[in-house]
């Protein structure tokens, strides 16, 4: 029953995702939403070149006596779910109640990079390494990068 609650809050970071772009949509702050959006999808890019490139087995594949709820078929480092947690981590919004950043830290900082070790989805070594790139990324991926990016693909002339 554990696993299956673990499960579900390292997968809720989609549904995170989600409340962030439409908290930025409310806020007005569409250069935000992009800066998130490029800097996820371009990371995820390398964070999956990097999966193929090291082609490391997961713990569970490796050590048949951890119990897994899930089946995962890609290689297991760097954790793409840490990379996406610590990116978030990144964009948390300075304006939150000082609970709700507390709260979001530990979500996003803890829970979902040790979640992925406790169901052997992960060693630590993936999920420190998806974390670093996580939260590097943003900062390599600016803001005025992911506008220009958005602009040349769709054309535009302002944003």
């Amino acid at each position: 029953a554990l696993n299956l609650i673990v499960s579900v809050i390292i997968f809720s970071i989609y549904g995170y995702i989600l409340a962030l772009v439409y908290y930025f949509y409310r806020k007005g702050r569409k250069r935000r939403i992009l800066h998130l959006i490029v800097s996820l999808l371009i990371g995820l890019a390398f964070v999956n070149f990097l999966k193929i490139l090291v082609n490391r087995e997961r713990p569970y594949v490796m050590y048949e006596d951890i119990k897994h709820v899930l089946i995962k078929p890609d290689p297991s480092f760097p954790s793409a779910h840490s990379f996406t947690a610590l990116l978030c981590f990144y964009f948390l919004p300075k304006d939150f109640p000082r609970w709700l950043k507390l709260l979001l830290t530990i979500y996003l900082v803890f829970l979902i990079p040790i979640g992925s070790m406790y169901i052997g989805i992960h060693f630590p070594s993936d999920v420190l390494v998806g974390g670093a790139l996580g939260f590097l990324f943003p900062k390599v991926v600016s803001e005025s990068f992911s506008v220009k990016i958005f602009k040349k693909i769709f054309r535009l002339e302002r944003f």
